[in-house]
């Protein structure tokens, strides 16, 4: 089973989908550095609000195997 992690990138910060700061860089240049070496891919940019322009916010996502489940055997879950 595959499991996708998700953060984008707003500006030199790096943040889960929830909001919360990952890391901070002094450069966007070494953030996108950062992102790529951790093995994330673009998947989508949010352009700028054009009420209030700032930054593009980019969204990346990567791939992580989940280990195997391993199936609970009947005795152990009948309680015996």
């Amino acid at each position: 089973m595959v499991h996708w992690e998700h953060r984008y990138l707003l500006g030199t910060m790096v943040f889960t989908i929830a909001g919360d700061v990952v890391r901070d860089f002094d450069e966007e240049y070494e953030a996108w550095s950062w992102l790529e070496q951790q093995g994330w891919g673009l998947v989508a940019i949010e352009p700028p609000d054009p009420v209030r322009p700032g930054a593009c916010k980019y969204y990346f996502k990567r791939q992580r195997p989940q280990p195997p489940v391993r199936p609970i055997p009947n005795y152990e879950r009948r309680g015996k």
